[in-house]
Parts: structure tokens; C-alpha cells; sequence
């Protein structure tokens, strides 16, 4: 049978009481007044997943991902529907799940391979390659409740991995795991998916979910938004999540292009409603200058919220003046999710920038660059500014705007990145004789 997973019309709800006093009536007097409202947790989910594929399933916590795939593993009833699983299903779960506190790591390794239906002897074989992949020394012979979360996962991994699923179920545990862990994981489930094993992964690591998944689902209160190609998928889980749906209205305007006299450039640009709600968050501005819009783009001029590695990208700034400046420059600051500045740029270092600009000018500065970072979530600041002292760079900001954009970068898919960022090498190599 080709099919892993046939999912039809599933629901689950939940019985929903204000106190424990109405729980308590309505159990005792079962057919008198109902004191509970129903919660949907899920609703008409519909899908299937063949075998060797991967399922990489999105949404916002509470989304109902965690309900979906307790009722594939069997913890859970579904309320309606139905969900047909074809094969030994393996699980990595809420963190520890499964595993007994009291036990030692070793003794719940072979505890949970019997459950899975692996005998003494197969669990014996097995268990040198368990412990080896888990890495955590001596601690295999402590109990796992003075593990670190990192070792649970590492434990908790290896073994789900060791009973030779027809279709693993990973549910988050591994964002918990060091990044050398993780990029080990998904080495690790991309060989057994070549084997034919079927994988329901749940992440928001997109990036993750990009490099693994053949399907994606979207999932927002237990309604299915989107199903089907992870590219699609994942922009629209990223629109979502960082509410930047955005009302496009065509206005052409002729703009000198600033970064090259060789053309005239025409663009199409608002003022961006959501742009301004989003640049609001410590904004500083004199009122001399500001931005009206900041697009990140793809080489296409598609806006986007997700780059992969290496991806040609466009850093789109907007911009307006509002009295007559004399030289007017412009820049931007990467960050990574830590804050740390990572890629500092502007144009006095680029040696471009605007000059003699009058009242009500309107520009449009196009950087563009490849995007050679490490995988993670990043933010980028712009900032306009009137040079006043160069040699010490003292400037007036006419408009500083710390949460510009964010955006997630994609891995290396050669490997994993070990530096924050990488830049292009010549390497010559020559022979002593």
C-alpha cells in the first residue's frame, strides 16, 4: 500500500467549563442543563501522505498541530473523521515523553524498544549504535531525571530512530537540541526517508521544514489554511506570523535611480500602512526626512520573508524628504535574534548619497547583496541621516527605524555554518618540491 497516512474530515473538541463547580453538576445530572461550550481543536482536517514522503505541518502555538499528531500516534480520540496510519509508527513527542524519571537513560532505552515490539536480542544490537549517536557519555547509567533538556532529546531521538519506523512522528522536541545536534537529526531522518520511511515534522524552523519536506500544512485554529508546496506554504505561515499582508496599489513615479545615473527606473510604491504600524516601535525621527516604505525582495521584486543561502536579495528603501537637506545619507544594520549587529552598511561607506535634495522629493535605494548568513531568524535596521562630522561619525538621524524587517535564512544546504557569516575565498594551494 502506497499510502502512510489517509486523513479524512478530522475533528477533535473538547468540553470547555468556566469552574469546576459546573464540570461537577454536569457529571453528576448528565441529562439536565449543559454548563460547557465545545472547543474545536481541530476541524475538517483532510490530507494523505504517501509513503517515503515528509509532512513538514506549520502554524502559531495552539494551532492544533500537537492535537493532530497525538491522534495519529494513538494518544488521542478524534471527536469526528477519521485517520487511517499503515505502519510502526515511532515518536518524539513533548519533551520526555515516554520516558520514566527514575529510570536510567540506559533502562528506558530498552523499556521503550519493547514497547515498540523490538525483542531482547534486537534491542542488544542495537543499543552500542543508540548510544553512540545520543552522545552523552556517562550519563546513559544516571537517571533521566537529572538530565539536561539537551539530553533528553539526544536520548529521546536515538531511540525512536533504533526501531526502524515505517513513519517517525517529530513534534518540536528538537529545537531544544544544540545546533550541531539538530543539523545531525536532519542528516540523520534524510538517509532513512531515502530508505522509505515516511516523516510528520512539526517546527517552526522553517528553514528546516524547507530542506526536509516533499508537503507542508498550515494549520491556524484547527483549520487548515494552506496544504500542499513548502515554498507557498511557508510564505504564507510567514504573512501570518508577522502580519505584514500587504494592500499593493499601482502609482507609477518617474524616480531618478541614485545608485546608477545609466537609466530611469520606474517603481511602484505607497505609503505602506503596515510598514509605518511595524517601523513604529522606537522610532526616531527629526521630521527632515523619513522612510515611507521597506521591502525586502527577491531577485524577482517578489516580496519575501524567508532567503536562502546564498539567495540574491533586494533591500528596498522608500524614502521621502520633507525640507531641503545638503547631503542626505542612508544605511542599514543586519541583526541577529540576539540583537548583536552582524552586517553594518551605508552609504558614506559605499561613497553614494544624496545631495542638494529639495522639499518633497521622493526616492527610491535599491541594495543589493547575496545572502551568505547563518541559518536563524535576523532583524535589519534603516536609518536615514544628515552627515554632520564624518571623520568622527556624528550624524543628525532624520529617521531611525530599529524593527525594519525580519526575516529567516535558510542552511547551507553543502552543510551546516558554522561562522555568523561567510564570506567568498580564492584559495591557492602550491607544492614545496
Amino acid at each position: 500500500m502506497d499510502i502512510a497516512i489517509k486523513v479524512t474530515n478530522l475533528s477533535k473538541s473538547y468540553k470547555m467549563y468556566r469552574t469546576p463547580a459546573q464540570r461537577f453538576k454536569e457529571l453528576i445530572h448528565p441529562f439536565g442543563k449543559k454548563y460547557h461550550h465545545e472547543f474545536w481543536a481541530l476541524k475538517n482536517i483532510s490530507f494523505e501522505v504517501k509513503r517515503g514522503e515528509t509532512l513538514g505541518i506549520l502554524g502559531r502555538n495552539g494551532s492544533g498541530k500537537s492535537t493532530l499528531l497525538q491522534i495519529l500516534c494513538g494518544i488521542l480520540q478524534s471527536t469526528e473523521g477519521e485517520a487511517v496510519v499503515n505502519g510502526r509508527v515511532s515518536a518524539l513527542l513533548e519533551l520526555g515523553a515516554g520516558f520514566n524519571p527514575e529510570f536510567t537513560g540506559r533502562e528506558n532505552v530498552y523499556m521503550n524498544a519493547a514497547i515498540m515490539g523490538l525483542s531482547q536480542r534486537e534491542i542488544d544490537a542495537k543499543y552500542q549504535e543508540i548510544i553512540d549517536f545520543a552522545d552523552i557519555g556517562e550519563f546513559i547509567d544516571q537517571p533521566v531525571k537529572t538530565y539536561s533538556s539537551g539530553m533528553y532529546v539526544r536520548l529521546a531521538f536515538s531511540t525512536a530512530i533504533s526501531v526502524d519506523p515505517d513513519i517517525l512522528v517529530v513534534d518540536e522536541a528538537l529545537s531544544v537540541g544544540d545546533m550541531f545536534f539538530q543539523a545531525k537529526c536532519i542528516t540523520k531522518m534524510k538517509e532513512l526517508i531515502k530508505d522509505g520511511m515516511t516523516l510528520l515534522f512539526v517546527s517552526h524552523d522553517t528553514g528546516a521544514i524547507k530542506s526536509i519536506s516533499s508537503k507542508c500544512l498550515l494549520l491556524h485554529n484547527g483549520n487548515v489554511i494552506d496544504y500542499g508546496n513548502p515554498d507557498k506554504v511557508i510564505n504564507k505561515y510567514f504573512s501570518m506570523k508577522l502580519e505584514n499582508e500587504q494592500i499593493v496599489i499601482k502609482k507609477t513615479l518617474d524616480t531618478k535611480d541614485i545608485l546608477s545615473s545609466k537609466y530611469d527606473k520606474t517603481q511602484t510604491f505607497i505609503n505602506n500602512m503596515e510598514f509605518q504600524k511595524r517601523a513604529s516601535f522606537r522610532r526616531i525621527q527629526n521630521g527632515k526626512a523619513s522612510f515611507v516604505n521597506i521591502q525586502l525582495l527577491d531577485e524577482y521584486e517578489n516580496e519575501i520573508q524567508f532567503v536562502d543561502y546564498e539567495q540574491n536579495v533586494i533591500l528596498r528603501m522608500a524614502i521621502e524628504t520633507h525640507e531641503a537637506i545638503e547631503t542626505l545619507s542612508f544605511g542599514y544594520i543586519i541583526k541577529n535574534k540576539n540583537g548583536v549587529d552582524i552586517i553594518n552598511s551605508n552609504s558614506l561607506i559605499e561613497n553614494k548619497w544624496l545631495q542638494k535634495v529639495t522639499k518633497g522629493q521622493r526616492y527610491i535605494i535599491d541594495w543589493k547583496f547575496k545572502a551568505s548568513l547563518q541559518h536563524g531568524l535576523y532583524n535589519i535596521a534603516c536609518v536615514l541621516s544628515i552627515p554632520i562630522d564624518i571623520s568622527v561619525s556624528k550624524v543628525d538621524y532624520c529617521d531611525y527605524v530599529p524593527l525594519a524587517i525580519q526575516f529567516e535564512m535558510g542552511r547551507r544546504k553543502e552543510g551546516e555554518l558554522y561562522g555568523i557569516v561567510h564570506w567568498d575565498n580564492k584559495i591557492e594551494i602550491y607544492k614545496d618540491h
